[in-house]
């Protein structure tokens, strides 16, 4: 399970790098306009995320901005190690 975990946060990290690639427009058209809708996309639906998240990682001690932008970045990659912990 961390194998994926681990894998997942290095997949998602690498995703981020496509809507930056986009906005420098190194990907040329109509690819660049694609990964930029796909970036705001994944944004969006991690800050949902870390809204539906917020209260139980500041039970674990985890309200700090940089777990925010992990959440962000990496999503449930990110907090779900931390709330496995709780059921051990």
């Amino acid at each position: 399970m961390q194998a994926f975990l681990t894998l997942g946060k290095y997949l998602t990290l690498g995703f981020w790098a496509l809507p930056l690639l986009a906005l420098f427009g190194a990907l040329g058209e109509p690819w660049s306009q694609y990964m930029l809708w796909a970036g705001v996309f994944v944004f969006f639906a991690h800050l949902g995320e870390l809204l539906l998240v917020q209260g139980k990682l500041r039970s674990h001690g985890k309200a700090g901005i940089m777990d925010a932008v992990m959440v962000i970045l990496v999503g449930f990659f990110y907090w779900l190690p931390i709330f496995k912990q709780e059921k051990v």
